[in-house]
């Protein structure tokens, strides 16, 4: 009986291997796609912070305006007059906005799937195809969103913005903030703006770099699991 036993044994075993060497190739694969690529990380937090910067600076714009569009103040040149114009285009500044809020977002969502009670949530297929999807629009709307303030900027007169009228009418008051300082501040957003979407080009390209990583393991680990 003992043979018998063995044999039968044995005559399992190619099966157990089998289901044994999935399991460790999947989980290998698993493991290499879930864990975090810390430049990735300095990345995301740099992208936070900056895509916050531009939320404030646009905020305090959109605040100043708002408060003191309807002031009638001595101007340096010794007449007094409103700081802003009749008409004032806030539309690309509302725009920058809701993109640089819609980012700290997406990159809060990203960085809080690191978090313990989260994690397995990296493990799943929607993880690498959310992170391209958002990645690759993220792109595309901070450039879209930059190239449209930078043109309703280049009107001028036709159409004032908070950027334009502010950069072109240095030495008016309004009353709560130095025109040259949003000037400045402006033109801060803009340029950050371009820098974001470099920094998401860079992060999806490192992603891609590390899935690509991931996948040549989990090869490693086949080739390895087939030889024992």
């Amino acid at each position: 009986m003992e043979p018998l036993r063995s044999l039968n044994t044995h005559g399992q075993s190619p099966h157990l291997r089998v289901d044994t060497s999935y399991e460790q190739v999947r989980n290998a694969k698993r493991k290499a796609l879930t864990r975090p690529n810390r430049l990735r990380v300095i990345v995301r937090l740099i992208t936070l912070t900056v895509g916050a910067s531009i939320v404030g600076v646009l905020a305090h714009a959109a605040f100043v305006w708002y408060s003191t569009r309807n002031y009638i103040l001595m101007q340096p040149h010794g007449i007094r007059m409103r700081g802003w114009p009749a008409q004032m285009d806030l539309i690309p500044t509302w725009i920058m906005l809701a993109v640089a809020v819609i980012a700290i977002v997406v990159q809060i969502v990203a960085l809080l799937t690191l978090l313990r009670g989260v994690y397995r949530l990296r493990e799943s297929a929607w993880h690498t195809w959310g992170l391209f999807l958002t990645s690759i629009v993220g792109i595309a709307t901070w450039i879209t969103a930059a190239v449209y303030f930078k043109l309703q900027d280049n009107k001028g007169e036709r159409n004032w913005t908070l950027w334009s009228w502010s950069c072109s009418h240095k030495d008016l008051v309004n009353g709560k903030m130095s025109f040259q300082t949003m000037c400045v501040e402006l033109n801060y957003c803009f340029y950050i703006a371009v820098i974001v979407a470099a920094l998401e080009l860079l992060n999806l390209s490192l992603f891609g770099l590390h899935l690509r990583k991931a996948k040549r393991q989990g090869s490693y680990t086949t080739i390895t699991v087939q030889k024992v």
